[in-house]
């Protein structure tokens, strides 16, 4: 499936869940949680780990897009190839944190989305991983979720008991 489709996918699921309005502030959570994921995917050498983690990302960039109002997160494409490796996490981690200062000031953060979702990019790359397919894999995880918005915080079913 293209980038573009997977994209539309994930809006409109978040849509249908009405996380598209709700606070960032409780987004930034997952956000935290799953580049927790990936950077223990990375350091642990579990490619599998990080293709689900990457994928994961993006679904919480693109609802965190939704959110601040960013409408085309995926039309940019940024080069990070004089970037060292063992950098771009590191980098990627930067702009988590500016995004979480913008966030709590209430400011959009449009830039830092697009520079996150491409370090993901280049973070799947340097892993041997294609993008989409990353995206791909946590779309299907999610598309048929069932769950609960609870504080603007989305519960998937299994967690509820």
């Amino acid at each position: 499936m293209k980038l573009h489709k997977l994209i539309t996918n994930v809006q409109q699921w978040s849509i249908d869940r009405g996380l598209d309005k709700t606070d960032s502030k409780k987004q930034m959570l997952k956000l935290y949680e799953e580049f927790g994921e990936l950077a223990s995917g990375l350091a642990k050498g579990n490619k599998e780990v990080v293709k689900d983690s990457i994928g994961d990302v993006v679904v919480v960039l693109i609802i965190l897009a939704q959110q601040q109002g960013v409408r085309l997160i995926s039309d940019f494409e940024l080069s990070h190839r004089n970037l060292p490796k063992d950098d771009v996490v590191l980098e990627a981690s930067e702009y988590i944190g500016a995004v979480s200062n913008f966030v709590k000031r209430n400011l959009k953060c449009e830039g830092h989305i697009v520079y996150l979702i491409t370090y993901l990019k280049r973070i799947a790359k340097d892993e041997g991983l294609k993008f989409e397919d990353c995206l791909s894999k946590a779309w299907n995880e999610i598309k048929d979720r069932k769950g609960k918005l609870i504080d603007g915080v989305w519960v998937k079913e299994e967690d509820l008991k």
